[in-house]
């Protein structure tokens, strides 16, 4: 048998070797001819191009924790376009505001809005450098998206200037796999009933932050396009009208919107960081509703939902009907009734064969909910409502582990959240319950030790029985259940070029869990050092270290018994500044995993990048060689790539091969952008690709993207 280990042999060596000093040479030769071409365009002092890339960590680390190659696209990360054009007044702005920028944690919101309290209104962008934990990669992560004022004054507009003077914004995105699938060749009535590209449109109007209205329409690739199942088009088609901030109204959702409560114990929709680089984002804040402009076809709400609030004390009411895709066991119609049973809820939104077109849409749910709460600068405390009903009986196989999961046609959800500011100290949780008994809670301390060291401990606790359906609490498993752990985190900046970021999570569950037949533990070790010796330079060393308990596989007893599944991750990543148009990155990382005595697996990556922006060019391109071989899937290692605008690819590469792509965005003219993008994956070890439906009979994948946004 041949050793899953993945040493490289001497051919094999010397492939990989001349691969790698192929794209080098390109990657250099190309880099040459760019310097050379522009030398002679206006310069600018070179500074590290840090936009966006700690929202490209959240999104990596995100895709790793739910074990997905997608990221759903999300109104945070939209956010982030309008405050481009738009940016946040720091001098007015308010810690809800604040959150919506994803780089700065609770602590780091609270120690501005301290500083402004006890110094007056910051004069310019250099003052942030002498608040908390504000150090200059941060200053440079969120300068495109905010602004200090000299004139304090609120601003004043009619409702004429409201719908007329904001701006539009049209995106259409074509996208496909070009070699043909299994699942478009069969004619037996199995397969794809659709074509193979994805199409998605859609049309957003803002005028700051105070007005959103739009219309997002998707064909997911192997669906229908204006015919069989989809006769008037799109798959999938939402709308949302959100208005903001009008005196006592603080907001107003019409059609498909977002709920946010508490720290996420039974309702958060939408993106929320968990366990990552940003170990101190354990706090959950935000504002309670957001508009929906993704294009995940479960997780949102539609319907109406508003805020109104005065002198501190806000109310929330929401109220959601519509359509979910399940798996219907039987049907009862009479000319009395009409009941359906059903086995599962489905969330990916797919309906590529005859077998999703038949779960589409066919279980009605109501949601309905509020928060009552009372805001002062610096606490708060809230009670929020939640009640789910299916219009149908839900019946699900249960199993031993599962046999405390939600298996009814209703829930009802209560809780109490909290946050408590005391100098620089913030305290906050939630307490929850299920109406079937179950209970959660979720507490934790951020603490500013000192300008250069911060620290926090999160607890939560969540019983067995605790149900929900809609949250998104810190948590180690994928729902707030059957879990007690303890989180530590902590930051520490002892000189202006060096960070230390680091986290120890230990988590316990009392009842079992999917493949554990038996109580168990585990912990999970992160740590970070980031060297930024020059303005050009950045550069990071991170380890990571993963045990939790897991069955014996192929045991031949009478019982299961519990054995360690580990998981080591270590990666050096360096990104340089070559010029104010050309960034260079190179990442290294080696990953480990073993389970129980079985054999030891490694995996290992190493990519190169380039990416070149200049204002004065109307191309701009990033491009990536990727060089990777692991034992098997369990040494997946994820890379975020850039992507179209609004399009998120985080691939999890194993197996034994290449992966490149090269992404270039095209300003026509002001208002007008295009992007192309090509992205191909060759397997050296398989004559095969993917699986299923999604068989490819090569070994390789390309996807080609295209894009246009229009501004006007």
């Amino acid at each position: 048998m041949k050793s899953p280990h993945p040493a490289l042999s001497e051919g094999e060596g010397l492939k990989y070797s001349a691969l790698f000093f192929k794209g080098s040479l390109m990657v250099a030769c190309l880099f040459f001819l760019l310097n050379n071409s522009f030398s002679q365009a206006p310069t600018k002092p070179v500074v590290p191009q840090t936009d966006g890339n700690d929202v490209q960590d959240v999104i990596e680390n995100s895709a790793q924790q739910n074990e997905s190659e997608t990221f759903d696209y999300d109104a945070s990360i939209d956010d982030l376009e309008n405050f481009k054009k738009h940016p946040i007044d720091l001098n007015t702005a308010d810690a809800n505001t604040l959150d919506d920028l994803p780089m700065l944690n609770a602590q780091q919101i609270a120690s501005l809005l301290q500083y402004i309290t006890d110094n007056g209104k910051l004069i310019s962008m250099f003052e942030l450098q002498a608040v908390n934990g504000f150090d200059v990669r941060l200053i440079n992560s969120i300068l495109p998206y905010v602004k200090v004022e000299d004139n304090f004054k609120q601003a004043h507009f009619t409702a004429k200037q409201l719908f007329s003077k904001g701006s539009f914004v049209f995106v259409s995105r074509y996208r496909q796999i070009i070699e043909k699938s299994e699942g478009y060749k069969r004619i037996d009535g199995t397969g794809y009933l659709g074509k193979p590209f994805g199409l998605t449109v859609r049309f957003r109007y803002n005028f700051g932050n105070t007005l959103s209205y739009g219309i997002t329409a998707e064909k997911d690739p192997g669906e229908e396009f204006f015919k069989g199942s989809n006769k008037k088009g799109f798959d999938f088609y939402s709308g949302h009208f959100f208005l903001r901030n009008i005196k006592q109204l603080k907001a107003l959702a019409l059609g498909d919107y977002e709920v946010r409560l508490g720290q996420g114990l039974i309702m958060w929709a939408g993106f929320s960081q968990r366990k990552g680089p940003a170990v101190m984002h354990i706090k959950r804040e935000g504002t309670t509703l957001r508009p929906y402009t993704s294009v995940n076809e479960f997780n949102f709400m539609r319907g109406a939902a508003f805020t109104v609030g005065v002198k501190g004390i806000e109310i929330t009411g929401f109220a959601s009907f519509k359509q979910i895709d399940a798996n219907v066991i039987t049907i009862i119609d009479t000319s009395f009734t009409y009941e359906a049973s059903f086995s599962s809820y489905l969330q990916s939104g797919f309906h590529r064969t005859q077998r999703e077109v038949d779960d589409r849409n066919t279980i009605n749910q109501l949601i309905a909910g509020g928060n009552i709460s009372y805001n002062k600068r610096k606490w708060h405390v809230g009670v929020n409502a939640v009640y789910t009903k299916f219009f149908g009986n839900y019946q699900r196989n249960l199993n031993p582990y599962s046999q405390f999961d939600f298996n009814r046609s209703q829930l009802v959800n209560a809780s109490v959240d909290y946050h408590w500011v005391i100098r620089n100290v913030q305290l906050f949780g939630e307490g929850a319950v299920s109406d079937n008994g179950g209970y959660g809670f979720v507490n934790g301390i951020l603490l500013s030790a000192d300008k250069n060291v911060d620290f926090c401990i999160l607890h939560r606790f969540f019983s067995k029985n605790f149900q929900t359906l809609y949250a998104s609490a810190f948590a180690e498993g994928s729902r707030p259940q059957n879990e007690n752990g303890l989180y530590l985190g902590l930051t520490v900046r002892p000189v202006n070029m060096l960070r230390f970021d680091a986290y120890f999570d230990l988590y316990m569950s009392k009842w079992l869990k999917y493949l554990t037949d038996a109580p168990s533990w585990g912990s999970d070790n992160f740590l970070q050092a980031t060297f930024t010796p020059t303005k050009k330079m950045e550069m990071y060393a991170r380890y990571r270290f993963e045990l939790k308990k897991k069955n014996q596989p192929n045991n031949d007893g009478a019982f299961d018994y519990l054995v360690n599944e580990t998981r080591q991750a270590l990666r050096f990543n360096a990104k340089y500044a070559v010029s104010p148009s050309v960034t260079l990155s190179t990442r290294i990382e080696w990953s480990h995993y073993t389970f129980g005595k079985d054999k030891p697996e490694n995996g290992f990556l190493i990519y190169q990048d380039i990416n070149f922006k200049m204002l004065s060019v109307p191309v701009s391109f990033n491009a990536r060689l990727d060089i990777f071989k692991t034992s098997s899937y369990n040494t997946r290692i994820y890379t975020y790539e850039n992507d179209v605008l609004y399009s998120f690819s985080i691939p999890a590469v194993s197996g034994n091969g290449m992966r490149y792509y090269l992404t270039m965005r095209y300003a026509a003219m002001r208002n007008l952008d295009f992007w192309v993008r090509f992205a191909q994956t060759q397997m050296l070890d398989r004559s095969v690709f993917l699986s299923s439906l999604d068989l490819l009979n090569t070994n390789h994948a390309s996807e080609i993207k295209v894009q246009m946004r229009l501004r006007f």
